[in-house]
């Protein structure tokens, strides 16, 4: 029996569809756990806040339901900003830019984001506290801009690399 010196060349759509549809489920995957980590750390930061900031339940509600919205605006304004990032070839394992590594537009793509990202941040923000005024005393809008402070500081180090973005 004579072998087809040809034959592997049949299997070759085969085996590069299994090739990219490997690297397929592994990119998913790890975007998968990056996404667990992300919520993770909002889930941590939930139940701070929650056990941290004295609401009653009219207070709660209503700031919980803005308090929301507002997370997922700011974790869409962190993707974008790392889309850009992935985009444009600049590294930012865990957060940290190795700016000697960077080309000169590297360097202003980077700069930009980092600008424009504070102020859609400050703006978001903003929004946010127009809205919570609203609906929570001063003294407890107060404590919640403490408490999220001390969260963010609290949290820093532990969460830095796990999620997509570091926290401002």
């Amino acid at each position: 029996m004579k072998k087809n010196p040809f034959l592997l060349f049949s299997f070759f759509p085969f085996l590069l569809f299994s090739f990219f549809a490997f690297l397929l489920f592994c990119s998913s995957a790890l975007f998968a756990q990056e996404q667990e980590d992300c919520q993770s750390i909002m889930t941590i930061k939930k139940n701070f806040i929650e056990k941290n900031l004295s609401l009653s339940n009219s207070e709660r509600q209503a700031f919980w339901n803005l308090y929301n919205p507002y997370l997922k605006e700011e974790s869409e304004i962190f993707q974008a900003s790392k889309a850009l990032m992935v985009k444009n070839n600049i590294d930012r394992r865990k957060g940290q830019v190795d700016v000697t590594k960077l080309t000169d537009k590297q360097f202003y793509v980077l700069m930009e984001d980092r600008i424009n990202t504070k102020e859609k941040l400050l703006v978001l923000e903003k929004k946010l506290y127009e809205q919570l005024k609203k609906v929570l005393s001063a003294k407890t809008l107060y404590n919640f801009y403490q408490i999220e402070a001390r969260f963010k500081a609290e949290i820093k180090e532990e969460a830095k690399g796990a999620c997509t973005h570091e926290k401002k």
